[in-house]
C-alpha cells in the first residue's frame, strides 16, 4: 500500500507542474511502453514504425495535457499514456498506409495554441530535475524556446515545428517536407538533442527549482 500511495503522490505532483516528477513516471514506464506499441506494430510494417519514435510523440501529448489529467489510482496515469501511445500508433499505421497507396496528406486532428506547444517542448528538452516552466512567466518560456529553434539548422527546425509545436503526425509532416517518416523521425531526434544542447548552456533559462 505505502508503494501505490508513493506512485499515485508522485502522479498527483506532476498533475500540479512537477516536470522532474513527470519525467520520472514516463522514465519508469518507458520499457513497459515500447514493448506496449511494439507488440501492436503490425507484421509487415515493422522495421518502418519504431516504438521509440511512436512514445516519444505519445510524450509530447502528455506534457501538454497533464494538467487536466485525474488520477484515482496508481494504474491510472500508465493505461492513460498507453492509450496516447496507441492513438498515436494508429495515426502512424494510418499514414503508413496512406503512403502506400500514394497519399499521406491530410491534417492533425489536434492543433494545440503555439504557446502551449512551446512551454510543452521546453520542458520537454530540459535538463533532469530543471522545470523552466515553472520558473519563468509564460513569455519568457516561450521566448526561450524561440530563441533556441532559431539556433538550429533550417532543416531541423521545420521538422519539430510540424511534429512538435503544429502538432502533426509524421506522415503528415514527411509529406509536406518531401521525405520519409524514418528520415522526420530522425530529423526529430536530433533537433531535440540540439535544443537541449543550446537551452542547458542557458543557465538563465534553466534555474533549478530548488
Amino acid at each position: 500500500m505505502g508503494a501505490e500511495q508513493d506512485a499515485l503522490a508522485l502522479v498527483q505532483a506532476a498533475v500540479g507542474g512537477d516536470a522532474a516528477a513527470l519525467k520520472m513516471l514516463l522514465l519508469s514506464g518507458h520499457g513497459r511502453l515500447c514493448a506496449y506499441v511494439e507488440r501492436r506494430i503490425p507484421a509487415d510494417l515493422r522495421g518502418l514504425i519504431e516504438p521509440e519514435d511512436v512514445t516519444q510523440e505519445a510524450y509530447i501529448q502528455v506534457f501538454q495535457h497533464i494538467r487536466g489529467f485525474r488520477a484515482t489510482h496508481a494504474d491510472a496515469f500508465a493505461r492513460w499514456t498507453a492509450t496516447i501511445a496507441l492513438r498515436k500508433l494508429r495515426n502512424t499505421i494510418t499514414g503508413q498506409r496512406a503512403a502506400k497507396r500514394g497519399g499521406g496528406k491530410g491534417r492533425a486532428a489536434y492543433q494545440p495554441t503555439t504557446e502551449d506547444s512551446m512551454v510543452s517542448l521546453l520542458d520537454l528538452v530540459a535538463a533532469p530535475g530543471r522545470t523552466p516552466s515553472r520558473v519563468l512567466a509564460r513569455r519568457d518560456a516561450v521566448g526561450a524556446m524561440q530563441m533556441a529553434l532559431a539556433g538550429i539548422p533550417e532543416h531541423y527546425r521545420q521538422a519539430v515545428w510540424l511534429v512538435y509545436i503544429e502538432g502533426c503526425p509524421v506522415a503528415v509532416a514527411a509529406a509536406q517536407l518531401g521525405k520519409t517518416e524514418r528520415a522526420i523521425h530522425g530529423l526529430c531526434r536530433s533537433a531535440l538533442k540540439l535544443l537541449r544542447e543550446r537551452l542547458g548552456s542557458a543557465s538563465q533559462f534553466l534555474s533549478s527549482t530548488e
